[in-house]
C-alpha cells in the first residue's frame, strides 16, 4: 500500500482502522512521546478507541466516523510529556477508498517537533495525491462523457446519462478532496506561467503519446468529435513515438509525464537532443506547481494542461 510506504519511511506513528474500528496494521515509533494520548501498546484486531486515553475518546471516534463517510482532517493537539516539557502532535485522519467507498481509515501521528520527518513525509503524500490517486479519477471524469457519443445513440439513453451523471459526481468530489490535500502543500499559482509564449499556427498533425492506452483513446475520440480532419496518432510508447515524431514531424505533442522506463522529463531531453523542434503540450494528472514550473524550463512545451481533457480546453489548444 503506498499510504503505508509513505509513513514507514518517515518519522511517524500510524495506525490502519478497519469499518468495525479494529486494528488492521500500525507502526508506533517513539512510544513514551505518545503515552499521553494511548493508554497501552496497540495489538492487531485491538478497537482502536480502546487504545486511546479516555479523555480523548469521544473525539477520535467521531473523527473516525465522518472519516468513513469519506471527510479528512488533521489536527493538532498539545501533550503535556513528564520531563520533557509539552509536545505538539499532528494527528491526520485519511479514508483509504476501495471500490469507490471508504473501505479504511489510515491514522497518522506525527511529532510537529520533528520538521525533517513531517516534510519528508508531506512531500511523498503530496506526489501521492498528485499522481497515484488522480490517474484513474481522470479517467473516470473522461469516461462521464461518453454520452456526448453517436455511438451510444442506439442505446437506453437517458438511463445511461443518468449513470454517467452519477460517476461524474462521485470523480469531482474525490478529485475537489485531493486538490485541497494537494493546496494544503502548495502557495497557490498567482500568474499563469505559459501567456503568450508563441505565436498561433495551423494544427493538423497531432501526436498523443500517454501510456494509458484508455486515455489515449479519449483523447482522440474528444478531438475527433470537434475537429474530424485532424490527424492523430497514438502512442503508449515514447520511444516508438519518438521515432515517428522524427520522421513525420507533426505539427504538436500532447505528452503525459508519469510513465514507466521514459517518463515526459526524459522525452523532452531527448528531444533536444535530437533537435526536434515540435510545440507540446504536456497533458497530465499532476496538480503540483512545481511541475508545472518545470515544464515551463522547456522551450518546446507551450502550456500544462490537468486531465482530463475537456471540449473547452480542447478548443482553447487548437484555435485560440
Amino acid at each position: 500500500m503506498p499510504i503505508r510506504r509513505i509513513c514507514e519511511v518517515a518519522d511517524c506513528s500510524f495506525f490502519t482502522i478497519d469499518k468495525n474500528h479494529r486494528l488492521v496494521s500500525f507502526k508506533v515509533e517513539a512510544q513514551n512521546e505518545l503515552d499521553s494520548f494511548l493508554i497501552k501498546s496497540p495489538s492487531i484486531g485491538d478497537l482502536a478507541v480502546e487504545i486511546i486515553a479516555q479523555k480523548y475518546r469521544k473525539n477520535f471516534q467521531s473523527l473516525l466516523i465522518r472519516c468513513f463517510g469519506g471527510h479528512s482532517f488533521s489536527i493538532v493537539q498539545r501533550f503535556g510529556i513528564e520531563n520533557t516539557g509539552d509536545i505538539l502532535l499532528q494527528i491526520i485522519f485519511t479514508p483509504l477508498f476501495k471500490a469507490g467507498q471508504a473501505d479504511q481509515v489510515l491514522c497518522t501521528l506525527i511529532n510537529e517537533s520533528d520538521h525533517s520527518g513531517s516534510l519528508k513525509m508531506l512531500g511523498e503524500y503530496s506526489h501521492l495525491t498528485s499522481h497515484e490517486l488522480r490517474a484513474p479519477i481522470t479517467n473516470i471524469l473522461s469516461l462521464s462523457t461518453l454520452a456526448n457519443y453517436q455511438q451510444l445513440e442506439s442505446f437506453e439513453v437517458a438511463k445511461i446519462n443518468q449513470l454517467l451523471n452519477d460517476i461524474n459526481l462521485q470523480a469531482l468530489k474525490l478529485d475537489g478532496i485531493i486538490k485541497m490535500l494537494n493546496s494544503m502543500m502548495h502557495k497557490p499559482e498567482n500568474e499563469d506561467l505559459f501567456t503568450a509564449l508563441s505565436e498561433k499556427t495551423d494544427t493538423n498533425h497531432i501526436v498523443l503519446v500517454d501510456d494509458d492506452v484508455i486515455t489515449n483513446r479519449l483523447h482522440q475520440m474528444l478531438i475527433r468529435k470537434h475537429y474530424t480532419e485532424k490527424k492523430i496518432a497514438l502512442f503508449n510508447d515514447p520511444q516508438i513515438a519518438l521515432g515517428y515524431i522524427k520522421e513525420h514531424q507533426p505539427d504538436l505533442i500532447l505528452l503525459d509525464l508519469h510513465m514507466p522506463e521514459i517518463d515526459g522529463w526524459k522525452f523532452l531531453h531527448m528531444m533536444e537532443e535530437h533537435q526536434i523542434f515540435i510545440d507540446v503540450i504536456i497533458v497530465s494528472s499532476s496538480i503540483d506547481p512545481r511541475e508545472k514550473l518545470r515544464a515551463k524550463s522547456f522551450m518546446c512545451v507551450k502550456d500544462f494542461f490537468v486531465k482530463p481533457l475537456t471540449a473547452e480546453k480542447v478548443k482553447q489548444l487548437l484555435e485560440d
